[in-house]
């Protein structure tokens, strides 16, 4: 029996463990579909992508129709956000916070939506928005792992620019699900530590995290630590449930291997990789089951994620036949014995937990 079926065989047998880390939640109406939702949004644009003032706050109109074929207008508040992306050098157009007025939502796609992360088209050429696509599908990946994740929604969005309304531009962005909604969804806490010991982490939950990081080529992130004087972690958000386990739930993967943006950082020096596209394991060292649990799940939905990023509606065939190799090299890794030793249990940090 090949290692993989070993593992699958395995997860059957201990998949209560996988189960047992949270009850799946309704997701919010909003992220209940993936198909795109035709969004104008009208606000000063030119001086939000100009000034890019995290303590601005522009007033905003956004507009869709709805089922019935109506038109709904929502009045939003626009912040600028994000650090990376939000520096001109990278990105033309800025990343948004949008705030919705709760008294407007009832009834509407936007219920429980308080306040929502817009994934904003980088700049106006073609390969931005494979990369904005690509990203939006790797969180449909993660999706597919584990129940708690970021719940997403593909926009095309229109932006008028209410100081000159004959200004405008048509993008593809996505919105992202808060983490107080999230928080809520699963009646979980927030953490507000800067950082907490590995030991402390849903194994399950923190195991997946770790192997779809490496699976995705993406080493900008941490579990346990966030930069000083921020609440934990580094690209990811970190929930308590009333047993104290502590989950991981990743996000922004642009600086990934699979996204590969011409603007990400290049990776640390210390993680010994020449370029983002390279793969380091930087997951932690868990009980052997619980590590062949999170691998049979993720071997579980290869048909699921390889069909995921072949999809080609809103990406180049080019770019999905890059995503799809890519991929496919990560699962030959899994299937090799003594690659999985030496790329992923050899690499793994801390000691194995007794």
């Amino acid at each position: 029996m090949s290692r993989v079926n070993r593992c699958i065989v395995l997860f059957l047998a201990i998949s209560w463990i996988f189960l047992a880390n949270a009850q799946p939640a309704e997701p919010d109406p909003l992220f209940d579909s993936d198909t795109p939702l035709n969004i104008t949004f009208e606000a000063p644009f030119a001086q939000i992508d100009r000034e890019r003032d995290k303590e601005a706050k522009y007033d905003g109109i956004m507009r869709y129709l709805d089922a019935d074929g109506l038109e709904v207008s929502l009045d939003v508040g626009l912040e600028v956000r994000g650090n990376w992306r939000l520096q001109k050098s990278n990105c033309h157009y800025s990343q948004l916070w949008v705030d919705l007025k709760r008294g407007q939502t009832p009834d509407t796609i936007f219920a429980e939506q308080n306040r929502l992360k817009l994934v904003v088209q980088c700049r106006s050429q073609d390969r931005y928005r494979d990369y904005l696509a690509k990203e939006q599908q790797l969180y449909d990946a993660f999706e597919n792992l584990s129940d708690i994740h970021f719940g997403t929604r593909l926009v095309n969005a229109t932006y008028v620019d209410s100081e000159d309304t004959s200004s405008s531009r048509t993008h593809l962005a996505f919105f992202i699900e808060h983490q107080r909604r999230l928080r809520d969804r699963f009646d979980m806490e927030e953490v507000e530590l800067n950082s907490i010991p590995y030991s402390a982490l849903d194994p399950m939950q923190s195991s997946l995290v770790g192997l779809f990081m490496y699976q995705i080529g993406n080493t900008d992130f941490s579990m346990i630590q966030a930069p000083e004087g921020d609440e934990c972690c580094h690209n990811a958000k970190l929930l308590v449930d009333e047993a104290g386990r502590y989950f991981p739930i990743p996000y922004d993967f642009d600086s990934s291997g699979f996204v590969d943006a011409n603007y990400a950082a290049p990776p640390n020096p210390s993680f010994g990789i020449r370029n983002n596209k390279s793969r380091a394991y930087r997951g932690f060292c868990f009980e052997p089951e619980q590590m062949n649990a999170a691998v049979a799940r993720i071997t579980a939905e290869r048909d699921n994620t390889i069909a995921l990023v072949a999809d080609t509606r809103h990406v180049s065939t080019r770019t999905a036949d890059k995503s799809v190799r890519y991929m496919e090299d990560f699962y030959e890794v899994l299937e090799n014995q003594r690659r999985f030793q030496r790329n992923i249990i050899d690499d793994c940090r801390g000691t194995l937990i007794e």
